[in-house]
């Protein structure tokens, strides 16, 4: 069974991977509107999902452990954790998913300092090729 913080941990790892540089660094100076700023954000919903699972399965096993009695008045409190513990997995599978999702499609770009002596080329751009005519006869009702 993977830990209680493998998602968030994992999404970290490649994120690191992605920048070449640990997240608190890259946390460290954020540029609203970035690729960066939004994967970091990303990155802490998925970490306080993964706390708030781990949270409500303590809140579940300490409601419901062997030692302790459970009477009628503790049901509804187990039914309501369950309830929270289940609502919690799906916010961070979801979270998990979408980061994943994004860092997959990602690549680390070698950085490549430009030619002092290069000067940029024009990209040649090509006209729209013309709309073709219908050739079906316009229909009246």
């Amino acid at each position: 069974m993977p830990g209680p913080y493998a998602a968030s941990q994992a999404a970290g790892e490649r994120i690191e991977a992605l920048y070449g540089r640990p997240v608190a660094e890259l946390a460290a100076d954020p540029v609203p509107g970035s690729m960066r700023y939004a994967l970091l954000n990303s990155f802490d919903a998925l970490q306080y999902a993964d706390r708030a699972v781990t949270f409500h399965a303590e809140q579940l096993h300490r409601l419901t452990h062997p030692d302790r009695a459970i009477e009628s008045v503790d049901v509804g409190h187990i039914a309501d954790a369950t309830r929270r513990l289940a609502h919690a997995v799906t916010v961070r599978d979801s979270h998990a998913q979408v980061l994943g999702d994004v860092l997959n499609s990602l690549a680390r770009v070698p950085d490549v300092a430009p030619a002092a002596s290069a000067v940029p080329q024009a990209l040649a751009v090509s006209p729209a090729p013309p709309r073709a005519a219908t050739t079906e006869p316009a229909r009246s009702r």
